[in-house]
């Protein structure tokens, strides 16, 4: 019997009937019946298979000689034995080969206990070696970056870090070098390893010859507890697996079982090596109380009867401001605490992040998950730069153009992914003129993805209509929208609006208590106007993890929990509803703050019926059609995607404001607050900046290496001067890395379009 009557394969596996889809390969054929194979150089994510270890040998009746599992496909009536005598030497003949020389250094080494090799030589190994020979030595370890350690001797050659480097984050920069036993990993220059994906190398080493240098002798895998949850440095949502010992985060790393609808398993370094933030110096870790008797650590239960009371005072006009990486359970929490509080007056609720008039045409675009990219034709990137936004996606769209698909990046900004794809650079603010250009690439696709910039689209409302009609008129194109902001997605969902109109009646005097939730605007876009108008608010509360802006001038402080300590939903920016589980608990004084608002409610006298998060999204899901039939079963470890929401029909656009260049705001990966307060990052902090256009800086008269002065209607700093001749003229690119240089207090509060007047600062300001 060849082929089965459903088109499977039918093959023999140590005398069982397998039934596996042509083109299969055997290990995999093998493991899908339940049939293990031993491999190290074997990885699916990394390509086309390279049977570089030999490990997987098995016998193959009328085939000469053993062959490799991992790069033989299925064949019909193929008989294969896995346990044969022969190919039981094979397997302990490779061990012995790879042992002869790697040290046994296990109760040393960070892999030990998780390590392949270790499990591979007890299930599959000889019982002793034959070899005598003294194994070969080197210093250790030897540092391949800041953050990646090297162990020479432990390395077995299974070329997956290579094959990373190469052909997933095609970075080009790590080899290896030598031959026979001399063979070691290096990169090609002899610099240090370098780049936004480096970690992954960590993850994939079958051995412990790459360890994380943050991490290295740190924890042992029988005293820690590993826990699935969700990254949200960005609006990706990429799965992750965290380590927790004592109470404290040890490591992040990608999930052993990858999500293959979001990251493939792939994190970036800014989110695998962001955790040392939580104990930051500036994390806040007990409640602080001002009252006449001055300023004072309280306890928590204090704190929040404190906060009861001020919110539950009878007329008082109270704002709600959410922040990014907010829960949606917190969200649905914050707005039925809105209408319990001022002693029945409802207070105003508002999120952080842009008010999105007019992308109601893009969100009405049929959607896509990450892995529709996989099999895409055609892959558009519009707007923004999702090397530095969205590392993860980078990945995804290099991998679609490995695939075949045709691969254009369309905007103002230079990109990672310039010299391998399509680079179509749009002047800035006239991403209108690009819509011919799409409607080219997208001619004859049938399986198109459209990846889209919020920001960029919400800045040109004209822009984003037209490039609506041109995506929605093409058979089989979905889009994903490139959030700015972590929590946006589910907090749109739920209705809560950005926070123009509560900045508005701040300024106006119109609210007497302004409660902050993980929220500091005074850091971000049109801070400075943020700080003043709060000053007009008798009151603050601010629930936070770290000290803001707020911190000081607050009438009361409560420690709130990170994404990495919480529970709750986040919605990522292609729609999908993840879970978040706590990994551990850095602050002693800090809650959760849906629990602090639970708490709050309570003592206000009028209680919300939620004990934990899982209840408060089940009626959140009841009463919001975007959640509909979803509850925690449902969304499980890999998520489940939210019903699209009615878009509002917007507002007319508004033109820029200021005079000057036309400021094109980059968000570099290791430039926001979390690399900034991580001291694993600090190594590669990436400081803020303007990037001007050679003529611009000579028509200015500065050199790339003086400081500048910048202005726009919303304020002044003084930044250092990068030229580059890549980008426009006519445009200022303003870098917003360290967040207390104030850059991006430079933007207005909607985010939208505006001009900068740029000079030479004067000696004073940059000794200042």
């Amino acid at each position: 019997m060849a082929e089965h009557d459903d088109g499977l394969i039918v093959l023999t596996i140590n005398g069982r009937e397998v039934r596996a889809p042509k083109g299969t390969m055997l290990v995999d054929a093998a493991k899908a019946a339940g049939i293990e194979i031993p491999i190290f150089c074997y990885e699916p994510r990394l390509g086309a298979p390279i049977g570089a270890c030999r490990m997987c040998l098995v016998e193959v009746e009328g085939m000469r000689g053993l062959q490799t599992a991992c790069s033989t496909p299925v064949a019909p009536d193929m008989v294969v034995n896995t346990e044969s005598e022969v190919a039981k030497d094979a397997q302990d003949g490779v061990l012995e080969l790879l042992l002869a020389n790697h040290p046994l250094d296990c109760p040393v080494c960070d892999k030990g206990g998780e390590c392949p090799l270790q499990d591979r030589t007890f299930r599959f190994g000889p019982g002793r070696t034959r070899s005598l020979e003294p194994k070969l030595h080197f210093p250790k370890p030897l540092d391949l970056s800041p953050l990646v350690a090297l162990d020479r001797e432990r390395c077995i050659a299974c070329f997956r870090c290579v094959r990373f480097s190469q052909e997933v984050a095609e970075d080009g920069q790590l080899t290896f070098q030598e031959r026979g036993d001399h063979t070691e990993i290096a990169t090609f220059s002899g610099d240090p390893y370098e780049g936004r994906f480096t970690g992954n190398t960590i993850d994939l080493c079958p051995v412990g010859a790459l360890t994380s240098n943050p991490y290295r002798f740190v924890s042992r895998p029988w005293d820690i507890k590993n826990t699935p949850s969700v990254c949200a440095g960005c609006s990706m949502g990429c799965n992750l697996e965290i380590t927790e010992r004592e109470g404290d985060v040890k490591r992040l790393t990608g999930r052993p079982e990858p999500n293959m609808a979001v990251e493939e398993g792939w994190i970036c370094d800014r989110g695998r090596w962001g955790y040392p933030a939580l104990r930051s110096a500036d994390r806040l870790q007990a409640p602080v109380l001002a009252d006449a008797v001055g300023r004072r650590n309280v306890p928590l239960e204090r704190a929040v009867t404190e906060a009861s009371g001020l919110l539950a005072a009878r007329g008082a006009r109270v704002g709600i401001l959410l922040g990014d990486a907010v829960t949606v359970e917190t969200g649905f929490l914050a707005c039925e605490l809105a209408a319990r509080v001022g002693g029945g007056t409802p207070a105003m609720v508002a999120r952080t992040g842009i008010p999105g008039h007019g992308l109601g045409p893009m969100r009405a675009l049929p959607g896509a998950q990450m892995d529709d990219i996989d099999g895409a034709d055609v892959v558009l990137v519009v707007g923004g730069d999702p090397c530095t936004q969205q590392p993860v996606a980078e990945l995804r769209i290099r991998g679609a153009r490995r695939a075949g698909a045709q691969v254009a990046v369309i905007g103002p900004r230079p990109t990672a992914l310039d010299a391998s794809c399509e680079a179509l650079r749009t002047t800035p603010g006239h991403l209108l003129d690009a819509a011919a250009v799409i409607n080219e690439r997208l001619q004859g696709s049938e399986r198109a993805v459209v990846l889209w910039d919020e920001a960029d689209l919400a800045a040109e409302p004209a822009a984003a209509e037209a490039i609506a009609r041109v995506v929605a008129a093409t058979p089989g194109a979905r889009a994903i929208e490139m959030c700015a902001d972590v929590s946006g997605p589910g907090l749109r969902a739920l209705g809560i609006p950005a926070a123009g109109d509560l900045l508005t009646a701040l300024e106006a005097g119109a609210i007497d208590i302004l409660l902050t939730i993980g929220a500091d605007p005074t850091a971000g876009p049109a801070g400075d106007r943020w700080a003043a108008a709060a000053d007009r608010a008798g009151t603050i509360i601010e629930m936070a993890t770290h000290r803001t802006g707020l911190t000081d001038r607050a009438t009361l402080v409560l420690p709130m929990l990170a994404p990495l300590e919480d529970e709750g939903v986040l919605v990522s920016m292609t729609g999908r509803a993840q879970r978040l589980r706590p990994g551990a608990r850095e602050a002693a004084g800090a809650a959760a703050a849906w629990e602090m608002i639970v708490g709050i409610t309570h003592r206000i006298g009028s209680p919300v019926p939620d004990r934990t998060p899982a209840q408060a999204f089940r009626r959140l899901a009841e009463q919001h059609a975007a959640f509909a039939g979803l509850d925690y079963r449902v969304i499980g470890s890999e998520g489940a995607a939210v019903a699209p929401v009615p878009q509002d029909p917007g507002v007319p656009a508004r033109g820029p404001v200021g005079d000057g260049l036309l400021v094109v705001p980059c968000a570099p990966v290791f430039g926001d607050a979390v690399a900034h307060r991580s001291d694993a990052l600090e190594a590669v902090r990436e400081p803020s900046r303007v990037a001007l256009a050679p003529a611009e800086a000579e028509r200015l008269g500065v050199r790339t290496d003086a400081r500048v002065r910048v202005t726009t209607p919303e304020g002044t700093v003084v930044l250092p001067l990068e030229i580059d001749s890549r980008l426009h003229e006519g445009a200022v690119y303003l870098v917003m890395g360290d967040p207390a240089s104030g850059a991006a207090r430079l933007l207005p509060g909607d985010r939208g379009p505006v001009h900068a007047a740029v000079s030479a600062a004067a000696r004073e300001e940059v000794g200042a």
